[in-house]
């Protein structure tokens, strides 16, 4: 890694120490009280929790594809309708875009891992996880050349703490990334499926047998990243596998 940008990037995540008052993740500008929760009220400032709300209506339950009317109640899309998704339950907080987008590329790509908990007490406070069954949590790696240029996997560093918000145990060598696929964007969801054949192995199938996963990104866009991942996972005898993300892109 280029050692000014490792640098810049240990100096984002001091950022959060060098004040002795609590400060909103997300703006760094308003105080915020003594926390009294793990929830996403214990990192934001009112004005941003209001910009970072979950989205409640408007989306396929399946798939999580933002729908046209956004007031209208959670209802399947005719994709999913038509071949719905390997996986057993979707969950995502918001559209991938606005102050959640800017948070995301901040952690992703700024380096500001001090980020990923907030991040993860937002998916975390989605009713739907609280209730789930899933027995590991996965997230979805990087391959080693990946990881290395960029020196940590941001789905990792969101699942570590959602792990334990969600008391959860934490799996993330079940699931590899065995090769390197070209970058996804501007790709459709039949040429990123495409993309990504071979791209996950589980080396430890009798680790997964017979258990419910649930696989965590930082942002789902076509599906095909989880949709090859979950594949793998239920070839190597998973019993079932959800999927959640934070933000979900408006196709």
């Amino acid at each position: 890694m280029n050692p000014a940008l490792h640098l810049r990037r240990r100096l984002a995540n001091l950022l959060p120490l060098l004040t002795a008052e609590r400060r909103c993740a997300a703006c760094f500008s308003a105080f915020l009280p003594p926390p009294g929760s793990m929830g996403a009220e214990a990192f934001f400032c009112p004005a941003c929790a209001r910009r970072l709300a979950r989205r409640e209506k408007g989306y396929c339950p399946l798939c999580g594809q933002p729908a046209p009317w956004p007031l209208e109640p959670p209802a399947p899309c005719s994709a999913c309708l038509i071949s719905p998704p390997l996986w057993e339950q979707a969950f995502f907080h918001a559209i991938h875009a606005d102050l959640l987008r800017e948070l995301i590329l901040r952690c992703k790509f700024q380096g500001q891992l001090f980020l990923a908990r907030p991040l993860a007490a937002l998916l975390a406070s989605h009713p739907g996880l609280a209730v789930q069954e899933a027995e590991a949590l996965l997230p979805i790696p990087l391959h080693p050349d990946r990881l290395a240029h960029r020196g940590f996997n941001q789905a990792l560093e969101i699942a570590r703490p959602l792990a334990r918000m969600l008391r959860i145990p934490l799996a993330a060598g079940l699931l590899l990334r065995t090769r390197s696929a070209f970058p996804q964007t501007g790709l459709s969801r039949s040429a990123r499926l495409h993309n990504l054949r071979q791209a996950f192995a589980a080396p430890c199938p009798g680790k997964l047998a017979g258990r419910r996963l649930m696989l965590v990104d930082d942002v789902m866009t076509t599906g095909a990243t989880m949709h090859a991942a979950t594949a793998v996972l239920l070839a190597a005898g998973a019993r079932s596998v959800s999927v959640a993300a934070l933000g979900r892109t408006s196709l």
